[in-house]
C-alpha cells in the first residue's frame, strides 16, 4: 500500500502535471512504482466499511459461460475445451484442457491492455516495446491484483437498461448508442443510490440480454461481422465524471464499457493508461439486476479473484456479488 491519503485525492482539474502526457494523468498519485492504479483505494477501512452490504447472505455469480461468446470480434479465438480421458494410464478420471483469450468472453482489463496511443505507454510509463522487448518485464501485470488480495469492496450496479426500458428510450446493443453520464446520475437517483470513495461502478447496458436473445446469424453479424457496442459516452464530463468519483474499477455488461469504436477521448486510455483504473467487460449481469431490484437495492459486497498469471493481459473477473 502506498504511503498517500487514497481519502482526498485531488479531483481531475487539479491533478498535477506529468510532463508530455495530457492534463489529467495520474501517474504518480500512488507512488513512481504503483502497478495496481485505483485499486489502492480499496484500503481495509474501505471494504471493512462494504461488509455491512452482507445482509442475507445470499449470492450472484457475475461471470458470464466462457461458452457464450460464438463469434468474438477483433479477430480473437473462441473458446474451446478438451476433456481428456486418464483411463489408459490406469486411473478412471478426466482432466481437460481450455483456450481461452481473456478478451473473448467475461473480463478484466489489465493495466498493461491499451496504452496511450500517441506515447504507446501504460500505466506510469510502462512503454509498449518493453512489454514483449528485450526487457520483457511483467510489469502492469494482473498477478499484481492478486499479489494484493485481489478485488473486494462495496459494488455498485447501475441498471441504465432496465431505466431506458422504464422510459421507453429506444437503444441497440449492437450500434454505437452513447449513455452520457448524466444519465448514470440520473439512474443513480431513481435507484436512491449514492456513490461512495473506493466504489466499484458496474454499468448494464442491455447486450448480454441480446446476446442471450438473438439467434446465431444475428449474433455473428452482431459481434464478428461488425464492431458497433453500446457504452457510456467518452468526452470531456465523462473524464471528470470518473476520475472525481474516485471509484476503485468499472465493469459493465457491454463489449468495451465505454461506446465502441471509441473517439477521441478513448475512455480505455484514460482509464487504464492515464489512471490504472481496471475495466470490466461482458459480465453478466441479468440475475444481478432482477437480484437488486427484488431487494430493492443496488449495492452490494463485491469479490473478484482473477488469474494468477505473471504479467497477465487480462482475466476472467471470476466475481462474486454478496447481498
Amino acid at each position: 500500500m502506498p504511503n498517500v491519503d487514497t481519502k482526498n485525492l485531488p479531483d481531475f482539474d487539479d491533478l498535477p502535471e506529468v510532463k508530455g502526457m495530457p492534463k489529467g494523468c495520474a501517474w504518480g498519485i500512488f507512488g513512481e512504482s504503483d502497478e495496481v492504479g485505483t485499486l489502492n483505494l480499496l484500503t481495509p477501512e474501505v471494504v471493512m466499511e462494504a461488509r455491512q452490504e452482507i445482509q442475507t447472505g445470499e449470492s450472484v455469480q457475475l461471470d458470464w459461460g466462457l461458452e457464450n461468446v460464438q463469434f468474438p470480434g477483433f479477430g480473437r479465438k473462441e473458446f474451446s475445451q478438451k476433456i481428456i480421458d486418464l483411463s489408459p494410464s490406469g486411473l478412471t478420471a478426466h482432466d481437460d484442457e481450455l483456450h481461452i483469450n481473456t478478451q473473448s468472453g467475461s473480463q478484466w482489463d489489465s493495466l498493461r491492455h491499451v496504452a496511450h496511443q500517441a506515447t504507446r505507454t501504460y500505466y506510469n510509463g510502462l512503454h509498449h516495446d518493453d512489454v514483449l522487448g528485450g526487457a520483457k518485464t511483467t510489469r502492469n501485470g494482473i498477478h499484481n491484483w492478486v499479489e494484493r488480495g485481489g478485488i473486494v469492496g462495496r459494488g455498485v450496479l447501475i441498471d441504465w437498461a432496465a431505466w431506458a426500458d422504464a422510459k421507453g428510450i429506444e437503444y441497440n446493443p449492437v450500434s454505437r448508442h452513447e449513455i452520457p453520464v448524466a444519465e448514470l446520475d440520473e439512474v443513480a437517483k431513481a435507484q436512491g443510490t449514492e456513490f461512495k470513495h473506493g466504489d466499484i461502478l458496474i454499468v448494464r447496458t442491455g447486450f448480454v440480454r441480446w446476446h442471450d436473445n438473438a439467434s446465431t446469424d444475428e449474433r455473428k453479424a452482431g459481434t464478428r461481422d461488425a464492431a458497433n457496442f453500446i457504452g457510456v459516452r467518452a468526452d470531456e464530463d465523462s473524464k471528470r465524471w470518473l476520475w472525481n468519483h474516485h471509484f476503485a474499477a468499472v465493469a459493465g455488461d457491454t463489449v468495451a464499457f465505454e461506446a465502441w469504436p471509441p473517439r477521441d477521448p478513448i475512455l480505455h486510455e484514460w482509464l487504464l493508461s492515464l489512471w490504472g483504473t481496471p475495466i470490466g467487460e461482458m459480465w453478466n449481469l441479468e440475475e444481478l439486476s432482477q437480484k437488486c431490484k427484488k431487494e430493492g437495492r443496488y449495492t452490494f459486497f463485491l469479490t473478484s479473484a482473477p488469474l494468477n498469471v505473471k504479467g497477465g493481459v487480462g482475466s476472467t473477473p471470476n466475481a462474486i456479488a454478496v447481498f
